[in-house]
């Protein structure tokens, strides 16, 4: 399974609550450019994942607009200060559950990026710029393996490594 983990776009600074900050005009070029990237590489998600908050909500409907998903789902567990492990648990029962080719989950920071270190043990959670994207490939018995993390101003074409992957180091 792949699972590509997103932050949301650049939002506004100030909403009557955190939850509600809406995309700025920025937010959503960038996740645009983002999603149309991410469309040579994947043509469509198993399963969406989204935070209900609207910037997260606002990142969907613009990556929507370039890959379809199946099944979308928003889920609490995609808060900003949400538990990593528990929202690790939560992909890792999809996976056991379904047989999803790509799942996609857009949340903020800093859970995007502890979620990266909880699927992959030998990964320091990285940080994310806003509309980075991570592809983490989970393979069953081996945990997960960290591919890559791109963002709007550094994105680059990704060709097949010349060498065989490794097992995990957990």
């Amino acid at each position: 399974m792949n699972i590509f983990v997103m932050r949301h776009g650049q939002a506004v600074s100030q909403a009557s609550t955190d939850a509600l900050r809406p995309l700025t005009e920025h937010g959503e070029e960038e996740v645009c450019h983002m999603a149309q990237w991410l469309a040579q590489q994947v043509a469509s998600f198993d399963r969406v994942l989204v935070s209900p908050y609207v910037r997260s909500r606002q990142t969907w409907q613009q990556v929507s607009r370039f890959i379809p998903g199946t099944r979308i789902d928003f889920c609490d567990e995609l808060i900003p200060n949400a538990d990593a492990d528990i929202t690790a648990s939560l992909i890792l029962a999809y996976a056991d559950v379904e047989q999803s080719q790509n799942l996609l989950v857009i949340s903020h920071m800093p859970l995007v990026g502890f979620l990266v270190e909880s699927l992959c043990p030998a990964t320091m959670a990285p940080i994310f710029v806003t509309s980075g994207v991570a592809k983490i490939t989970l393979e069953k018995g081996y945990g997960g393996l960290f591919n890559w993390l791109e963002g709007p101003h550094s994105i680059r074409p990704h060709r097949p490594r010349p060498w065989p992957l490794c097992g995990s180091m957990g």
